[in-house]
């Protein structure tokens, strides 16, 4: 059960801020999927909020999730401002500035790709800057922390065996064969020499506000934010842009963004990481039958993988 937006326990919070506050209305917002976030009005200043709310057992995360957009802020990067976080019982109450603007993935899917091109450079570029910035001490993530890129290699050597085990066990041999031969390439690909440094680990669209000239206004979700290899967090982004907009064609202007120059070794750990992430969902979500359709598009999208190599 998704934790419940209390109005007399939220005016409080918002009162820490805001003494003379009122609430006038709150609306659920797209999205938050773990943590609900609610687009708040209020009187006395007559602005708009954003509260978030969680459950207690997330504290953790969510509280990785404010040190990182804080820091940004002061950063100018484009993410709301925190003004308050309280936990109560069993649930815990954000209340952080409003930022309008349209969702990027809504905007990507129905505009034109003059649009989807300025989007996807302008969110490279905003990538690369963020993987520019050196690693704060409090950007460790709250389940598998890697603390340097010894970690990283050895983390990415386990989550490959966890994969081919439950492949092998679970999946139709072919996609297990397909794997095995692309897992080892990869692995054969990963080395010490690589850009270590404070990635987002959930980048992709549906965490990005745009106008509807595809200029970024907003950047929000920081709960996995976690230190690993640059390249990464580009497939993961890969991986999310063909899943969400089934566009197999438009990730160069990504990588443009970024400044990213491709040569065989980006190709093959990008796509490693692409492949990485996809199975990380599918084993996560495999007994929920609610989402097999997830499992149902992640086979569309190796079947056309496999298709590609022959």
């Amino acid at each position: 059960m998704k934790p419940k937006f209390i109005e007399k326990r939220v005016l409080c919070e918002v009162k820490k801020t805001f003494p003379d506050a009122q609430i006038m209305s709150y609306v659920l917002l797209k999205g938050g999927l773990v943590s609900p976030v609610y687009k708040v009005k209020i009187k006395n200043p007559s602005i708009y909020l954003a509260v978030k709310i969680y459950k207690s057992k997330n504290q953790k995360m969510i509280q990785t999730n404010n040190n990182v957009l804080s820091f940004l802020y002061e950063k100018d990067f484009p993410v709301p401002k925190i003004y308050s976080n309280n936990l109560f019982v069993k649930q815990g109450i954000v209340v952080m500035e409003f930022i309008n603007g349209k969702n990027a993935l809504d905007v990507y899917n129905k505009f034109s790709l003059k649009v989807k091109a300025k989007i996807l450079l302008n969110i490279g570029k905003l990538l690369k800057r963020l993987h520019s910035l050196s690693i704060p001490d409090f950007w460790v993530h709250h389940k598998h922390e890697v603390r340097d890129i010894k970690d990283w290699l050895k983390w990415n050597k386990l989550r490959v065996r966890k994969y081919l085990e439950f492949a092998k066990e679970n999946m139709n041999n072919k996609y297990y064969l397909f794997l095995k031969n692309e897992f080892s390439i990869f692995l054969k690909t990963l080395d010490k020499n690589i850009d270590f440094v404070p990635m987002h680990w959930d980048y992709h669209l549906s965490n990005i506000l745009v106008s509807s000239e595809g200029n970024i206004l907003g950047l929000f979700d920081f709960d996995n934010a976690m230190k690993g290899h640059n390249l990464a967090d580009i497939g993961q982004a890969k991986y999310w842009l063909i899943f969400r907009s089934k566009d197999y064609e438009n990730f160069k202007y990504f990588l443009k963004g970024y400044g990213l120059k491709m040569n065989s070794k980006n190709d093959v750990l990008i796509r490693g990481y692409f492949i990485l992430h996809l199975m990380a969902v599918t084993r996560s979500i495999w007994k929920k039958r609610r989402l097999n359709w997830i499992i149902k598009e992640h086979c569309k999208i190796l079947d056309k993988l496999i298709g590609d190599v022959k």
